[in-house]
């Protein structure tokens, strides 16, 4: 085969490739998660320094590069195979090159369908026709807490769910501790956590707050709140404290981490690292009217305040 033509072939291949790689390497991180019980993986570590030191459009763009660099490998590899094959004398109808070709294309369409959600995008809603200031002039009204989890709260909801489905009756008998409360996870029937009756962060350390789309969960929508400097201190030293072996927890995993909208469990991220950048990401599977008014009801406060 000729290089141009063996060139094309592969640039097919290599566009046709990024997508079912990327979702590969999303089924791998999965599995890692599943075998080291929830820590995340070495992958996303890297993705989520890249997220505090330069935002989420870079972090973005990172995930991009890697899914194509990874998706470069085996292209360059087809490249080689052809460039150094003789075609003329192959048979078109030989049943072993027919098993091979039927095997690829089902591999290829198992591993695009694997993960629909790899393609996101980070857009401000005023690009969507939805300007924040409207929501504003409506004066909505919000709450934001961030309370640590029980630290043995994997534990506890283990021991609820073997008494059968999270029912609001099985949450009503559930044990009582003090200086915590049951809640459960908004938009998840089968997630609770014990929250702690102590607010570590509030509205009052927001500075300013931004409503997009979500990266990780498709059709959904987030909040990003930048924090004071003093609310950025509380909120390093917290999380250096109550990550893996932090001066706070001993334990090989991080503590939760609750965020409470409206009164309303949104989030219980587990904390990997400290986070020392001054804002962060209130996810919570939010509608776009949702997602807009607590970016107005943050900005609102501040601006009442000044």
């Amino acid at each position: 085969m000729t290089k141009k033509q063996a060139g094309v072939i592969a640039v097919i291949a290599f566009a046709a490739l990024i997508k079912p790689m990327g979702n590969l390497i999303e089924f791998v991180d999965i599995v890692w998660c599943l075998a080291v019980d929830g820590v995340v993986s070495p992958r996303w570590r890297m993705y989520n320094a890249i997220l505090q030191e330069f935002g989420p459009t870079a972090m973005y763009w990172s995930r991009v590069s890697s899914d194509c660099i990874v998706a470069a490998i085996p292209a360059l590899l087809i490249y080689r195979y052809l460039r150094r094959r003789d075609f003329t004398q192959v048979c078109m109808s030989c049943a072993a090159h027919k098993i091979r070709a039927w095997s690829l294309l089902v591999a290829y369409l198992a591993l695009t369908l694997l993960n629909p959600s790899i393609t996101v995008h980070h857009v401000p809603f005023e690009a969507e026709g939805i300007p924040l200031d409207e929501a504003m002039e409506h004066s909505p009204t919000a709450t934001l807490e961030l309370r640590l989890c029980h630290p043995e709260n994997d534990r506890l909801e283990r021991e609820l769910k073997a008494n059968g489905r999270l029912t609001d009756e099985v949450l009503a008998a559930a044990p009582q501790i003090e200086g915590y409360r049951l809640m459960r996870v908004r938009g998840k029937d089968d997630a609770v956590c014990y929250v702690c009756d102590d607010v570590e962060l509030s509205m009052e350390d927001i500075v300013s707050a931004q409503a997009s789309k979500s990266l990780f969960n498709e059709g959904f929508y987030e909040v990003s709140a930048k924090l004071t400097p003093e609310g950025r201190g509380r909120l390093a030293r917290l999380t250096r404290d109550y990550q893996p072996h932090g001066a706070k927890n001993p334990s090989n995993h991080g503590r939760a981490l609750a965020i409470v909208v409206n009164g309303e469990l949104a989030a219980a991220p587990i904390i990997q690292t400290e986070i020392d950048m001054g804002e962060f990401i209130i996810t919570g599977k939010f509608t776009k009217e949702e997602a807009v008014n607590l970016a107005a009801a943050l900005n609102s406060k501040n601006s009442e305040g000044d």
